[in-house]
Formats: structure tokens, C-alpha cells, sequence
């Protein structure tokens, strides 16, 4: 076992339940990115908002973000690899969830823009207040996404949907599988994200380790939900958390403890050399 990279997702695996960090998972992922090992946040979220999430880490070269869509060095800002969907899907996407009220969140580059009537209903969909805050905090709001979409030098990477309800999700998520070119993944019940096809954070790890020189025996990856299942396959090494679903665990090698137990500070103590 030769692990080089490390693939960590945020959202119920590197952050607490209330979107902190605890001082543990801190100090052992320092430790580790200080013995040399690529630690590689692979989440859901902009570049912007992870970048500004862990700006406490010392070190991090790499991110994966906006579900593998979008890969960047984070030293110099500089996308490695970004996989946009085309603009007519995306236009297509945009004015089916426009017809209800609910939240959207476009990815472009390092960026998440929103527009500023979506946002009242971001936090009247059951979310915390500390994860609303904290997505929110670096998102570029927009009075209205429309010319945004219609732009066509945009290349949107990702779009995010929060309903106000699981009837409202799956009533969209049906209009939108009836287009026939993405693929729309729940990590909570009434959110659903959307990249090109079938793409997810493996393919962003492919494009990572081929940039690095190294292969899939290279990776231990980390995750808890389904937007997580693609890399916990793909890795050499894969650890599910203790707070994760099902698919999650039963696609990873080992399962650590839950995201409020430092679940991510006991699988590297587990598998790397600190």
C-alpha cells in the first residue's frame, strides 16, 4: 500500500455537523499534509467556499470541487480541469427549477453565483443556519441568474437546487431525468446536484493523479454519501464514515467513526505514517 493522496470529502466527513472543524481533525490533517502527503478536499462546494472553509490549513495544493467537475491548484488559483455541461442543458435545467420556488447555486471556475430572490428560500428549507451561512458566505450573489445563463461564455460546471420539500424535489428530479443528459444526485433529501452526464469526484481524482503521476493505488479516499460512492470505488483505499449511508459503507473498505468523533483523524492515523 503506497497512499500519496488523499481524497476528503467536507460536507459529513472533514466538517462537523454544525460546519466546524474540530481541533483534532485539524491537528492530524496538518500533520499529514506537513509528512508530505497530498491532501486533496473533494467535495460539492465551489473552490471559493472550500478555500475560505480551510483557510486555517497550511499547505493545501490541490482541491477537487462542484462534485469533480472542476479541479484547481490552489496556490496560483489555476483550474487544472473543469468539465462544463452544455449550455442549452443547462439552460434547460435552469427554467424547468425556475418554475418553483426554491434555491439555485450555478458553478462556474472557482465560484458559486446565486441570486439574491433564491436566497429567502434557502433558509426556509430546514437547512442549518450554520451551513446556509457558511455556503452563502462566498457566493456571488446576482439580482437575477437569468443573463448569467444565457451568457454563453459561461462554463457551468454545476448546478445546486435546494426545494422546500421532497414532493418539490422529486417532482423536478423527474422533469429533469426526462431530459436524458445528467444525471441528478441527492446528498440530503431535498437538494439535488447536477453535473455533465454522469461525471463525479472519481473522474476529478482521475484528471488530479494524472496531473501528480499517480494511479488509483495512490488514493485513500474518504466520503459519506452517494456523491461520494464514484471515488470510494475508484481508490485504492476507501474509508466510509461512521455518520454515513448505507451505499457508503458498503462500498468502502473500512468505516471509521462518525464526523462528530474525529472519524477522519482515525482513518489516517489508521492508514498513513504520522
Amino acid at each position: 500500500m503506497d497512499i500519496r493522496l488523499i481524497a476528503i470529502d467536507m460536507d459529513g466527513t472533514w466538517l462537523k455537523p454544525d460546519c466546524s472543524i474540530s481541533p483534532r481533525t485539524r491537528e492530524v490533517i496538518q500533520r499529514a499534509i506537513d509528512a508530505g502527503y497530498h491532501i486533496v478536499p473533494t467535495t460539492g462546494r465551489s473552490y471559493r467556499n472550500a478555500a475560505s472553509v480551510l483557510r486555517d490549513f497550511h499547505g493545501l495544493s490541490y482541491f477537487i470541487n462542484a462534485n469533480g467537475s472542476v479541479v484547481v491548484h490552489g496556490p496560483d488559483e489555476t483550474v487544472i480541469h473543469a468539465q462544463p455541461i452544455p449550455g442549452q442543458t443547462v439552460r434547460d435545467i435552469y427554467d424547468l427549477a425556475s418554475q418553483y420556488e426554491l434555491f439555485i447555486e450555478l458553478y462556474d471556475g472557482l465560484d458559486a453565483y446565486v441570486d439574491t430572490f433564491g436566497i429567502r428560500y434557502l433558509y426556509r428549507a430546514g437547512l442549518t443556519r450554520s451551513y446556509c451561512d457558511q455556503l452563502l458566505s462566498t457566493d456571488v450573489e446576482l439580482d437575477s441568474l437569468d443573463p448569467f445563463v444565457a451568457d454563453p461564455d459561461r462554463r457551468i460546471s454545476k448546478i445546486h437546487i435546494v426545494c422546500l420539500n421532497v414532493d418539490q424535489k422529486f417532482r423536478l428530479k423527474r422533469q429533469i431525468d426526462a431530459l436524458g443528459s445528467v444525471n441528478p444526485l441527492s446528498v440530503i433529501p431535498i437538494n439535488l446536484e447536477i453535473v455533465q452526464g454522469d461525471w463525479g469526484k472519481a473522474d476529478g481524482l482521475r484528471r488530479l493523479t494524472e496531473h501528480l503521476g499517480l494511479t488509483s493505488e495512490n488514493v485513500l479516499a474518504i466520503g459519506d454519501s452517494d456523491n461520494d460512492l464514484d471515488m470510494l470505488r475508484w481508490a485504492g483505499t476507501s474509508v466510509a464514515m461512521g455518520n454515513g449511508n448505507q451505499h457508503a459503507k458498503d462500498a468502502a473498505d473500512f468505516i471509521t467513526a462518525s464526523n462528530a468523533k474525529d472519524g477522519v483523524a482515525e482513518a489516517l492515523l489508521r492508514y498513513l505514517e504520522l
